[in-house]
């Protein structure tokens, strides 16, 4: 059976470095083509005549691509793919979210409707798992959140506490869905300047979690994605009203 071929369809400058456009084609031709770990990859001058590129520019997606973690180059060998790691599966996630335009209403709706999921969740396994360190590492990021620092400080806490109840969960597959998605998440809301943190409503989610209960835990991760979908409608409304974000804004 013939396998599906991706291949770069145009050279174009203008959407971006060559080599990124084939480091894209490259990742979705090693999901569809190449997904057990250990297979080599076709030659450079192979890759170089399926792309429509040079074999510089192969070599330059190569290397990206080894530096992302999803495949590895060895003498005698050549190019082989490897297993994900949770550092390059996050990378890859954040990516794809980060690229993503501002959200429709109906696109937030549902990232929202994830991060309840996989939130409530990990509250619930981080009251009954946590340890005196994570409730420390939970404890700090709120102090920071409620310290009335600049945006930029109280983001990187919001962050940091909500990667710590995914910490407290003691169960990395969390840590890995969350970060990204929380990260980009509130990156964009940010963009609409109107970004709120919600201290109390994340103090609720600590108590209960300091309490080791794991059904209110959750129940006060519900309360703070209610006020978040209220809080990203008038975001977004916002954003509407004034216009796209200049590119310079956008950095």
């Amino acid at each position: 059976m013939q396998q599906k071929q991706t291949r770069v369809a145009k050279r174009s400058f203008r959407r971006g470095r060559l080599s990124g456009q084939v480091v894209d084609a490259m990742e979705r031709m090693i999901a569809e083509e190449y997904r057990e770990p250990g297979t080599r990859l076709p030659k450079e001058s192979e890759l170089a005549d399926r792309f429509r590129v040079s074999r510089i520019v192969i070599r330059e997606a190569v290397k990206i691509l080894e530096d992302r973690g999803l495949v590895e180059v060895r003498a005698g060998r050549g190019t082989i793919t490897v297993a994900p790691t949770p550092e390059s599966v996050k990378a890859s996630l954040l990516r794809l979210f980060r690229d993503q335009p501002i959200p429709t209403p109906n696109d937030m709706e549902r990232m929202l409707e994830l991060r309840e999921i996989l939130e409530e969740t990990a509250a619930g396994l981080a009251a009954i798992r946590a340890t005196p360190q994570d409730l420390q590492q939970i404890d700090s990021a709120l102090h920071d959140m409620a310290a009335g620092r600049g945006v930029e400080e109280t983001i990187e806490a919001d962050l940091r506490f909500h990667m710590a109840v995914a910490k407290a969960a003691h169960n990395r597959f969390f840590e890995m869905v969350i970060d990204p998605l929380v990260q980009v998440f509130i990156q964009q809301i940010k963009l609409t300047d109107s970004y709120e943190v919600g201290v109390e409503l994340h103090r609720q989610i600590f108590e209960q979690i300091k309490k080791g209960d794991p059904v209110a835990a959750r129940q006060a991760i519900r309360r703070l994605m209610r006020s978040t979908r209220e809080h990203t409608a008038k975001a977004l409304a916002i954003f509407s009203a004034n216009g796209p974000i200049p590119a310079a804004k956008r950095r």
